[in-house]
């Protein structure tokens, strides 16, 4: 199997509260190996004429950190359709894996506004990378209805818009980590979670996300919608979807799976006052994580 390798430095930017590279900032990662890749083939044009990111699944395995080795990315390509090619990522620090990921790609056509098939050419080229499909545990997939969750604007900057004018999809990554965040503030109580130095975290297992259309950039807030899909005895699995409130249009709906842990990143159990806050936006009880 063919691999393309690419080193990423952490940033001292990139850490969080607990001093672990942040979980989209992998995403950032991936996406820098991925653009790398691509301009050093013989198609550039998947990136000059147009591609979008279509879904995106992380796995993480162990925590990374600043100061350490550098990040290594092996990406190679796992499948190959007639308009869509899926990118598999394997992320270590030192002989650490950190993390395993995918993401799904097709090309776009920016005039056109709507994906296109991929040449003959382009199709040759991703089989040369071709390598096996990654195997991820199942997140939770719960039906819900709008009006069962907690709403949260969510606000976009200039600065989050991509070379296509969209908002990249690592940005909208980052505002469902803004609704997660914000809501679970309002869920702790007086649990001391989520500052430095805290023996109380959160931690997240896996994440995938799907992107319906593109988001344009605008002052007037989008709005995020979450619900917990499952509440296990020390992990809990979310769904954020953000919409349009105006036009009724669903851009992107993500899953994550968090796990509260110690001081040490070992599982404790989910507090009873967290448990009662959540307990009005939770569709199932139980969990996929060991709970």
């Amino acid at each position: 199997m063919t691999q393309y390798i690419y080193q990423a430095r952490v940033r001292w930017a990139d850490q969080d509260a607990q001093r672990h590279v942040n979980n989209v900032v992998y995403v950032d990662y991936l996406q820098e190996a991925r653009v790398d890749w691509i301009l050093d083939g013989p198609h550039p044009e998947l990136l000059n004429h147009g591609i979008t990111v279509v879904a995106q699944q992380v796995e993480y395995v162990s925590p990374a950190y600043f100061g350490g080795d550098s990040i290594i990315i092996r990406l190679w390509v796992s499948r190959v359709g007639g308009a869509r090619f899926t990118v598999a990522y394997e992320v270590s620090q030192g002989d650490t894996l950190v993390a395993r990921a995918t993401t799904d790609c097709a090309p776009y056509d920016v005039t056109a506004h709507r994906v296109r098939r991929l040449t003959a050419a382009e199709r040759a080229w991703l089989d040369d990378w071709s390598g096996p499909q990654i195997t991820f545990r199942d997140l939770p997939q719960v039906p819900w209805d709008r009006g069962s969750g907690v709403e949260y604007p969510v606000r976009v900057r200039w600065s989050e818009v991509d070379a296509c004018g969209h908002i990249n999809n690592v940005a909208i990554l980052t505002f469902l980590q803004e609704a997660r965040i914000a809501v679970l503030e309002e869920a702790r109580g007086r649990d001391g979670w989520g500052r430095p130095g805290a023996d109380i975290s959160w931690l997240v297992a896996a994440q995938q996300i799907e992107y319906r259309t593109e988001m344009p950039y605008r002052i007037e807030p989008y709005l995020a919608e979450l619900v917990v899909l499952h509440l296990g005895s020390s992990s809990m699995s979310l769904e954020v979807q953000i919409r349009d409130p105006r036009l009724d249009v669903l851009h992107a709906a993500g899953r994550v799976v968090l796990v509260c842990a110690d001081g040490q990143g070992r599982p404790r159990r989910i507090s009873d006052t967290v448990r009662a806050a959540l307990r009005p936006i939770t569709m199932t009880a139980g969990g996929p994580y060991g709970d």
